[in-house]
């Protein structure tokens, strides 16, 4: 019996999961949290898999993780293009929720990234394109900056080219290695 197509697209969960949770031991102060998103079309089958690694309940890197053949669709990489932009937009801004606490209502700022950078990467398969956002300003572009959709004609806002480096190769680790070292410094 052959397997199933699906099985085939979450082969890189268990190994980015143990490379997270080695990068980011669980006798610190980080957390890894797997996160399986729903698309925001009922049309699309293609769900975000996320890990989300958050500092005291806060984020501070994103890895979102697709099938490795959607590289060589544009749509594929302009939807995780715009998915990973959109999560970092969500994480990096201010949520202040009212709560009650001791009979008290409280102001909470609840996901703020607690250092001046979050960081992210979308990976394709072993494929990686890393992005980051200054936190400090709240009109700081998302780098890689985005290439706008042209109104009439195809243009590759996101190009295979963003996704430079294989996580299996010695420059591929040193890049992870350098943004969790980023991390860890500014933590």
């Amino acid at each position: 019996m052959p397997w199933p197509e699906k099985v085939i697209r979450h082969d890189f969960h268990g190994a980015y999961n143990k490379l997270l949770h080695t990068l980011f031991p669980p006798d610190t102060n980080f957390t890894v949290v797997p996160q399986y998103l729903k698309p925001a079309s009922s049309k699309s089958d293609d769900c975000i898999f996320t890990f989300e690694i958050l500092l005291e309940n806060r984020p501070v890197f994103i890895l979102e993780l697709k099938n490795p053949a959607d590289l060589r669709f544009i749509s594929s990489r302009q939807a995780a293009d715009v998915q990973i932009r959109e999560r970092l937009g969500d994480l990096a801004g201010q949520l202040w929720t009212r709560l009650r606490c001791n009979s008290y209502n409280e102001l909470w700022n609840l996901d703020r990234c607690p250092i001046p950078t979050l960081h992210a990467v979308s990976a394709m398969g072993t494929q990686l394109c890393f992005y980051h956002l200054d936190t400090t300003d709240v009109a700081a572009d998302i780098k890689p900056v985005n290439i706008p959709k042209h109104p009439t004609k195809m243009n590759d806002t996101a190009p295979m080219q963003r996704w430079d480096c294989d996580i299996l190769d010695a420059e591929g680790e040193a890049r992870l290695r350098a943004v969790v070292d980023s991390i860890m410094a500014a933590s």
